[in-house]
């Protein structure tokens, strides 16, 4: 559970450097302070589909373990419920998809007792939970308290300017040739889901070295 994803779109890893900030700055600057020195804080991450929940766990987690802090991530999305049943050990913990948690009630006790545990040795938690979930319905009254207790650290939803914009920058930062038009296009033409968005980048990219091409237009027209 201690193993941290190396990249989650096919752009290089989900660290701080990769993220676009955007109207987020406030929340980026929150979760680097908490990565340099995680204490006892419980802090949760909330936003929709692909507003970056992931990419900022990953890249606390990351930025955490490159200081020597000891880190766990856990994506519930991906675990069965009868999985959990040992304690995680770490100074930072980040759990993700805790949407999981609220209707199943294996899940809801067991992130109970790991918010209780990292309480009570005053270390951290970091957790994410999609705006679409409302932590009161909860299938544990107690576990809807706890999340409620936790400082929130709301992401924006982005449009389409700020998908263009995320999409030139992570190109720029994975040095992929990204014409602005050809963001346009995909925007026009492509699910506005941004993790699709940037996997359909890695794509391209893949597709337009092997042709040595700039990622253009016409490329797109041809590849589509």
């Amino acid at each position: 559970m201690n193993q941290l994803p190396l990249a989650i779109s096919g752009l290089g890893p989900a660290n701080f450097a990769h993220f676009w900030a955007g109207t987020d700055a406030l929340a980026l600057a929150r979760l680097r302070a908490l990565a340099e020195q995680p204490g006892a804080d419980q802090l949760l991450v909330s936003g929709a589909t692909s507003a970056g929940k992931t990419h900022l766990l990953l890249a606390t987690c990351e930025a955490a373990s490159a200081k020597g802090w000891r880190v766990a991530y856990l994506p519930l999305a991906q675990i069965e419920p009868d999985a959990l049943s040992e304690p995680l050990d770490a100074d930072l913990i980040a759990v993700d998809d805790v949407d999981r948690a609220l209707g199943n009630s294996t899940t809801a006790h067991w992130l109970f007792a790991q918010i209780n545990r990292q309480h009570d040795r005053a270390r951290a938690l970091l957790l994410a939970l999609p705006d679409s979930s409302d932590p009161a319905l909860a299938v544990l009254p107690d576990l809807a308290s706890r999340l409620a207790s936790c400082e929130r650290l709301p992401l924006s939803i982005p449009d389409d300017s700020a998908r263009k914009s995320i999409l030139l920058f992570r190109a720029e930062q994975a040095g992929i040739p990204l014409d602005p038009a050809a963001a346009d296009h995909l925007l026009r033409h492509h699910t506005r889901d941004l993790r699709a968005l940037l996997a359909k980048l890695a794509e391209l990219d893949r597709e337009a070295l092997a042709r040595g091409r700039r990622i253009t237009v016409p490329l797109l027209r041809e590849v589509r």
